[in-house]
């Protein structure tokens, strides 16, 4: 690295001029994310304390804000040095970790930021170091340690119930965790500990903004600007709410107040466009990306940002140029940055563009693979992985990593099992296939598809029409689509005309197999009404006349 220690604590030029800041005033300049404000105050402490490991610790954390990690690290390492038992740059380090996602190593340094006041029986009594150890462990957006870091609050709780920090962090590892409920209590046990600060209200309002409960996001906003009507992490979860509402002249104004309030740096501007992403407003991510990289073509981190949003974007709005050009992106990313800094989650989204990229499947798979072995724990790559081999018609393979991720993942849905069930259907594991459709009826049991793809399982097991099992899913099915018959014909039959034509086509030839005439010109009359041009359909009702 170019700079040397020496250029991270050498003290502001004419500092004699200025008034001295204090560890409050840079607290406060991180509180509203005024990042290189902070970096100017903190690297004056640490120049006239540079024995102070908290001046450190608070220096790092400007620097990693600004993304700069490589500081960061001095920062952290140099804390150490100079105060070896103090926990928060260990936990600096770990958080490090964390980013680069690389959670084995980042335990380590958390385990030593927690053990300088670990009891015999294990209970961790630094209530300072549980809170920045917890926060650490859930900051990062993409790797994150939140069953752990509830662990520690719960420590912490029991120790003190009002303890103003320590609720924060409960309520943002809480948050982490979509335990709204939680979440909330925390952040209103804080509100009763310090009325007048802005900063937990403004973390309730993200609960709601999370839940789409908008007018209430916007009450607790407004509770927020009633204590500092400047507090700039409120102008940026207010310019969030406006773009969840669609309000986007709204939601730019809003996000012109918290520039103003915070500081216009490039590492703020990627950090809202980060937000928006992580909150899953793909387009709103992508548009303002576009618009940094106007004035900046340089920062890196802004085409990796650029290309996951567009992969994003790209699961409900194919677009193949689209694709191209977000994996030109991401390729750009990867070439530039240093080989120690690409992260499993590169990987992942390199794979999933790929994916999206005609001819590019055989490599697509290699990188998810890699993303895999590189950061086990991110149990959803096996649904890319399925979806890519889906496409490649290896369906066996597709049904295997779906498999592998209804085993490992902690929430499944009834689409989960409706894809798997797909594709054992394609890879002619019919039975298997029927038990994935039944787990969807147990789940949904109004879900017309799931009974219709029974249908076909059990038309496939049993071709000399022996049982009745297919029959009674393909009539379920159609009972389902037809129980609204209002509904059925403005909508429902064109959009489920293939399935309609599939079922009503059974049920003629099953009839027609049982010498049951009438029954089977009556569906197959269904059959034409949907396709006139059905040969099977027009052949039967011919002989049938």
């Amino acid at each position: 690295m170019k700079n040397s220690i020496l250029s991270l604590v050498v003290t502001v030029l004419f500092s004699g001029f200025l008034q001295a800041q204090t560890l409050q005033e840079g607290l406060r300049a991180i509180d509203f994310e005024k990042y290189e404000a902070s970096r100017t105050i903190f690297k004056e402490l640490t120049a006239k304390e540079p024995a102070n490991g908290d001046n450190w610790y608070y220096l790092g954390q400007t620097y990693l804000n600004l993304l700069n990690a490589d500081s960061a690290t001095i920062c952290y390492n140099e804390g150490i040095k100079v105060a070896p038992a103090n926990p928060s740059n260990y936990a600096g380090l770990g958080e490090l970790e964390l980013f680069a996602e690389n959670k084995e190593k980042a335990k380590v340094h958390f385990n030593k930021a927690l053990s300088f006041s670990k009891m015999r029986n294990g209970t961790i009594t630094d209530l300072k170091a549980i809170s920045i150890v917890a926060s650490s462990m859930v900051n990062n957006a993409i790797v994150k340690m939140i069953d752990e870091a509830e662990e520690l609050i719960k420590m912490g709780y029991e120790q003190d119930k009002k303890n103003y920090d320590l609720l924060i962090a409960g309520g943002d590892v809480y948050l982490e965790k979509n335990d709204g409920g939680n979440a909330a209590t925390f952040y209103e046990r804080a509100i009763g500990v310090d009325p007048k600060n802005p900063k937990a209200y403004t973390r309730v309002s993200v609960i709601w903004i999370r839940v789409r409960n908008y007018e209430q996001a916007q009450n607790d906003l407004n509770r927020s600007f009633e204590k500092d009507p400047n507090y700039a992490p409120a102008w940026k979860y207010q310019a969030e709410l406006y773009y969840a509402q669609r309000k986007f002249s709204l939601a730019k104004e809003a996000y012109g107040k918290y520039l103003a309030n915070s500081e216009p740096s490039i590492a703020n501007q990627i950090r809202f466009a980060r937000i928006l992403f992580l909150s899953k407003a793909y387009d709103e991510a992508f548009e303002r990306i576009e618009e940094i990289q106007k004035t900046d073509k340089t920062t890196l981190l802004l085409y990796r940002l650029r290309a996951f949003s567009l992969c994003e974007m790209l699961e409900t709005k194919p677009d193949a140029e689209q694709a191209k050009s977000g994996l030109g992106s991401l390729e750009y990313y990867i070439s530039e940055q240093e080989a120690k800094k690409i992260t499993a989650t590169d990987y992942e989204y390199l794979g999933r563009l790929q994916a999206k990229v005609g001819g590019k499947d055989s490599l697509a798979i290699l990188n998810l693979k890699k993303a895999m072995e590189m950061n086990p724990y991110n149990v959803d790559m096996y649904q890319d992985l399925a979806k890519t081999y889906n496409k490649m018609k290896m369906f066996d393979s597709a049904a295997a990593n779906y498999e592998v991720y209804l085993a490992k993942a902690k929430k499944i849905t009834p689409a989960d099992y409706f894809l798997y069930g797909k594709a054992l259907y394609n890879a002619k594991q019919y039975s298997k296939a029927d038990s994935a459709f039944l787990k969807v009826n147990e789940m949904k049991p109004d879900y017309p598809d799931a009974y219709l793809w029974r249908g076909n399982c059990n038309s496939a097991m049993d071709p000399d029409f022996k049982s009745d099992l297919a029959k009674g899913h393909y009539e379920k099915y159609i009972q389902l689509l037809t129980v609204d018959a209002e509904k059925f014909e403005s909508t429902l039959k064109i959009k489920n005309k293939g399935g309609l034509i599939n079922a009503y086509g059974y049920l003629g030839f099953y009839y027609l197999n049982k010498d049951e005439k009438t029954e089977a010109k009556e569906y197959y009359k269904k059959v034409i009404e949907l396709d006139p041009t059905n040969i099977k359909a027009k052949t039967v009702l011919n002989e049938l006349k």
